[in-house]
């Protein structure tokens, strides 16, 4: 690229304000913090003495880049409440975020490994749309789930995902004072139209930052909502809400199973389940709600703007009482790259999956 090419910082089209990812915090882009580049520049009064220094920049190179203390060109940019990083692509797309709420090993971290994985291979292919990284740092723990569920050398080998806790590397603990904060760390991607999407001309309008949050399930508790952890706030800020529904959690489900099913989903999870005698899930949904309520100031009397999706997880375990062959495309080829969705299909087998819920588990239906 020659150097009258290189666009200049008044080029890049900026947000009039930006929604920090982890603490959710929204201010406006001339209030961002950089982090410091010189290896001496260590000690952050939010984030301990071992992470790099945040500043709000007096000095500037020709290019438009922060310069630190000791006059390192920085780029990285952080949020100015929670001093943690917000990368570039937010200031210039709007974020939507998406929640994923269940109880308890209901299927959260497995159902959003395939479903991110899936996206970024059917995205591209049907639909003329690029989903990427947006930080790949973030996304790293979701990368691992990734290779071992799909890139895994022996594919009949049955694989293992960590389970979600509510502590560890997948939250970053931020100091207010002597009052310590976790925030849990979402996972980003950037979604683009590509060159054959017949709007690629609108790029910059229809681009997107996505924000999706993997909690673990105890969080969603009576109880488990504190200040000193506020990892489900993001419920209040979400575009659309995704709870996942276990049916193998279910006794009725299971009771409804037998002798129809041998998949060891349901076998062994009956077994556990007995002894443990796990949360009942529409209390975690209605726990759920009420927090939204809460934080996004909604009356108990006003139904919630935003879509909700309930998932029944686990479809191999069950599937026998949906009496369907399979799980059919939800769209159909069209001509060049671009393809459509089968609305109808996807009601239709919706309306099968509800009427299944209300005969076996009415109360998550009337909540």
């Amino acid at each position: 690229m020659k150097t009258d090419e290189i666009p200049s910082p008044a080029t890049i089209p900026i947000l009039a304000r930006v929604t920090c990812p982890h603490c959710w915090h929204a201010f406006p882009p001339d209030q961002a913090l950089y982090i410091a580049q010189h290896p001496d520049l260590l000690g952050d009064p939010r984030l301990g003495k071992d992470q790099p220094q945040r500043f709000l920049p007096t000095r500037f190179t020709l290019e438009g880049a922060a310069l630190d203390a000791r006059g390192f060109a920085c780029h990285g940019l952080a949020c100015p409440k929670c001093h943690l990083p917000v990368p570039r692509v937010m200031f210039e797309r709007p974020s939507v975020f998406f929640s994923i709420l269940g109880g308890p090993a209901c299927g959260k971290s497995y159902f959003l490994t395939a479903m991110t994985w899936r996206l970024r291979r059917v995205l591209p292919r049907y639909f003329a749309l690029s989903l990427a990284d947006a930080d790949p740092v973030s996304n790293h723990r979701l990368h691992e789930y990734e290779s071992m569920q799909f890139l895994n050398p022996d594919q009949e080998r049955p694989v293992r995902i960590e389970k979600t806790e509510t502590y560890g590397d997948l939250y970053d603990t931020v100091l207010y004072n002597d009052q310590a904060v976790n925030y849990l760390r979402p996972f980003m991607f950037s979604l683009t139209p590509l060159d054959a999407h017949p709007n690629v001309c609108s790029i910059t309008k229809l681009s997107r930052t996505l924000c999706l949050y993997d909690n673990a399930g105890e969080s969603f508790l009576p109880g488990e909502d504190r200040a000193a952890s506020p990892v489900t706030r993001h419920l209040a800020l979400s575009r659309a809400l995704l709870f996942l529904f276990d049916p193998t959690q279910d006794l009725r489900f299971r009771r409804a199973c037998r002798g129809k099913t041998d998949d060891p989903q349901m076998i062994e999870r009956t077994e556990r389940l007995e002894r443990e005698q796990p949360v009942r899930q529409e209390t975690i949904f209605v726990e759920a709600t009420e927090r939204i309520r809460r934080y996004a100031g909604i009356s108990h009397n006003v139904k919630h703007a935003r879509p909700l999706v309930i998932v029944a997880t686990k479809f191999d375990s069950w599937a026998s009482l949906l009496n369907v062959e399979g799980l059919p495309r939800a769209w159909t080829v069209g001509r060049g790259s671009l393809s459509a969705m089968k609305l109808q299909l996807v009601e239709d087998l919706s309306q099968k999956v509800r009427s299944l819920l209300w005969t076996l588990s009415p109360e998550i239906v009337w909540a």
